[in-house]
């Protein structure tokens, strides 16, 4: 295959768009607080993960990618590789972006269920 074939494969598009949507699924769980009883501080979770999920995507389709960053023989021709990298993880909110609201949302029934413990147990 020549180096620049742009047909879609299951390594090529598949795997990554699946290793994305994992992340989109880690990284909200992990960054909110397990005992939180804020709505606020999962809504930073969420964002933060938003954030970093469009760097992770561009880190991801960049690995997965036969060109390389280092492989151009200008720093022009660099950026405009990063660049592509980036409107590529940007369209993939497609894929990681229900995958987040989903995430979210039982976030935020994770706290419903903490604070009605706490008023069950008099705590509130």
């Amino acid at each position: 295959m020549a180096m620049n074939d742009t047909s879609v494969t299951l390594l090529n598009t598949g795997l990554p768009l699946l290793i994305i949507g994992g992340f989109a699924a880690l990284l909200p769980w992990l960054l909110a607080p397990r005992e939180t009883r804020s709505h606020g501080r999962v809504l930073v979770s969420v964002i933060v993960s938003a954030g970093l999920l469009v760097g992770l995507s561009a880190g991801v389709f960049a690995l997965f990618d036969k060109r390389s960053l280092m492989g151009g023989p200008g720093l022009a021709e660099q950026g405009a590789v990063a660049w592509m990298y980036m409107r590529t993880s940007v369209s993939a909110v497609v894929v990681w972006g229900p995958v987040l609201v989903f995430m979210w949302l039982g976030l935020a029934q994770r706290v419903e269920r903490l604070r009605n413990r706490d008023i069950v147990r008099g705590e509130a």
